[in-house]
């Protein structure tokens, strides 16, 4: 089973030192906005969303797939390229909330940027937002064909057993349990292909030495992961945005009512 710490926002508080740029660079870094913070790591991806004291993340990862790759591999692979923090909400609140990060591969001229902006509300309030956008780009002279994965294991309320969870429409993914409800909306271009599950059965299907493509399953009782999958094609000095929102809100009472819709599995987690 999986260990999820519950962290205080005091320990989170204290960002690394700077903007930084090139190989290597800071580990950690803590966005801060309102009653959230957001962590992310160069080796690992964001790992911790903390709303009005409480994680609801385990890990978020990305990942991708090129001809000749028998497997799909963690984005973090390739070369960090670049990084920097910026504070989108200087009038309300003087924390960092916005980080960006560049990787590359100099063999194919693949580039992949990361952009994630938190929002968060005030004080108590059990609200949060985070916004994401992801950028690929062929800066070489061949055509690239890449497949590209999202990877989300989220913990509402620091409990990763209780939850329900849909993906509705083929690019919303809904998540729920007693006291919280987190909604994910691809804005553009919508995921080629989806698939909810188990954290187990879900985190298996990265760098197992074996070529995973997403299955459609839409729905899953238990400890709730999912994944969303781009087919795409990138012909030289071409790029491809993807456009996501995530919120989290409180919702007593919502698993019943997500249970009610009769959208959700009854198959539970694997011990």
């Amino acid at each position: 089973m999986k260990n999820t710490t519950a962290i205080t926002i005091a320990a989170l508080t204290a960002l690394s030192t700077a903007a930084l740029a090139g190989e290597g660079g800071t580990e950690e870094i803590v966005l801060g906005d309102g009653n959230s913070t957001a962590t992310f790591d160069n080796s690992t991806g964001q790992y911790s969303w903390i709303v009005d004291g409480e994680e609801q993340l385990y890990a978020q990862e990305f990942y991708f797939r090129l001809p000749g790759y028998n497997d799909e591999v963690n984005v973090n692979t390739l070369t960090l390229l670049g990084q920097a923090i910026n504070d989108t909400n200087p009038f309300t609140d003087d924390r960092y909330d916005s980080i960006s990060t560049l990787w590359g591969d100099s063999a194919s001229g693949l580039e992949i940027e990361t952009t994630f902006t938190l929002r968060g509300g005030t004080d108590g309030s059990g609200i949060s937002d985070l916004a994401e956008q992801i950028s690929l780009t062929n800066n070489g002279n061949e055509t690239i064909v890449i497949s590209f994965f999202q990877y989300v294991d989220f913990d509402l309320g620091s409990d990763s057993d209780d939850d329900m969870g849909m993906i509705v429409d083929g690019n919303i993914a809904q998540q729920s349990d007693d006291d919280f409800y987190l909604s994910e909306t691809v804005v553009t271009p919508s995921p080629d292909a989806f698939q909810m599950g188990s954290y187990t059965d879900m985190s298996d299907l990265w760098e197992n030495g074996m070529i995973d493509d997403l299955n459609g399953d839409s729905s899953y009782e238990g400890d709730v992961a999912w994944a969303f999958q781009w087919n795409i094609t990138l012909e030289a000095g071409d790029s491809f945005l993807i456009s996501k929102d995530k919120s989290i809100v409180p919702a007593p009472g919502s698993l019943a009512l997500l249970a009610g819709a009769g959208l959700l599995s009854t198959r539970r987690r694997r011990a």
